[in-house]
């Protein structure tokens, strides 16, 4: 753990060398802005194999919220094998209720930075990301996120945000008035804090993670705060529908294909790294999966540079013959993946 790392000064509780990662899985990314503050070596693929988040689809029914799927709290269950023990609060709620909780995160989370332990939070400053708190005053929240960088966003957040994503930028304070956005009065409450804890072995590791991958598969969907999610080739079904029914909006796919091509990068390079730690048997059916995840990435890094984020929004899909043959053949190889990760787990 880090030495000397909390600063006070004018009532500020600060963490010194506790940044966001930049992973575009922002859920993943605080996880490791949280490993790289305990000095604990592990890299980014390696979170992203372990907790599952590597060989997933999941999205929204109303194709709006990347980084609203895996489910979080099954990532933080995951999270603890490899040395991380998360808690905290993920709750949707309303009215008093959502105020309450507001609070309740509030003074956790300035127990847990009293005690130097690093704090992150969803829906604080961007909706459906995730930002690590670096610092607290007697005001709210200090964040950094992938938006860190642009005009006013470090300002400080009151702790009356969180849930809200009121991110302070002027670019989304500019397009939260010209939208004339109306602060909701319920959400999603989801704060966090974490200490280091010691690893389970690899391959038990390895065996919950793709268990979860595999249910979640086979189940197709679930339901989390009044919504259905779709997972797997249902999640597939629905791009095509949206696609043909002109319903598939340009600036959400983007930020979805952005995730998945890094997503399926790291799956490549965490089979990579785990694989001389199997048995023969199973390292060859790793091979298998390298294989596939590797034409994976290719075809979404074909979807990432047709789709690029961008600002201002852009809602149009273009190129949508194209689009739909690579999201069939997308289809196509993670039905073959999946095949090739019950393999793995059945090996193990």
């Amino acid at each position: 753990m880090q030495k000397d790392s909390i600063i006070n000064f004018n009532n500020m509780i600060r963490l010194d060398n506790y940044k966001f990662t930049g992973l575009d899985a922002s859920l993943i990314g605080a996880i490791k802005s949280v490993v790289d503050y305990y000095q604990i070596p592990v890299t980014a693929s390696w979170i992203y194999g372990m907790t599952g988040v590597a060989f997933l689809h999941v999205l929204d029914e109303n194709l709006v919220e990347p980084n609203g799927g895996p489910p979080e709290p099954e990532v933080f269950r995951l999270a603890r094998n490899t040395g991380i023990e998360i808690n905290g609060l993920h709750v949707y709620a309303e009215g008093e209720d959502f105020n309450s909780l507001q609070a309740e995160a509030w003074e956790k989370a300035r127990l847990a930075m009293n005690a130097k332990q690093p704090v992150f939070a969803k829906n604080l400053d961007i909706e459906n990301q995730t930002s690590v708190v670096y610092a607290l005053d007697d005001i709210g929240y200090y964040t950094h996120s992938w938006h860190t960088g642009y005009e006013n966003s470090e300002d400080v957040l009151p702790w009356s945000c969180l849930g809200l994503s009121l991110c302070p930028c002027i670019n989304c304070v500019n397009y939260r008035k010209s939208s004339e956005i109306v602060n909701p009065e319920g959400g999603l409450i989801s704060l966090h804090w974490a200490n280091p804890i010691p690893a389970v072995d690899e391959l038990t590791a390895l065996k919950e993670a793709l268990e979860l991958v595999i249910r979640l598969n086979e189940e197709g969907a679930y339901t989390w705060g009044g919504k259905t999610y779709l997972v797997g080739s249902r999640a597939y079904d629905k791009w095509l529908t949206a696609l043909e029914s002109n319903d598939l909006d340009k600036y959400f796919f983007s930020l979805f294909v952005e995730i998945l091509n890094e997503a399926r990068a790291h799956a490549v390079k965490f089979l990579t790294e785990i694989k001389d730690r199997l048995t023969e048997t199973t390292a060859r059916l790793i091979d298998e999966g390298i294989h596939i995840y590797s034409e994976i990435a290719a075809r979404y890094k074909i979807l990432r540079d047709m789709y690029p984020y961008m600002e201002p929004r852009e809602s149009e899909i273009k190129q949508k013959a194209q689009c739909a043959a690579i999201i069939e053949e997308l289809m196509e190889l993670e039905r073959n993946a999946l095949a090739t990760i019950k393999e793995i787990y059945a090996s193990i």
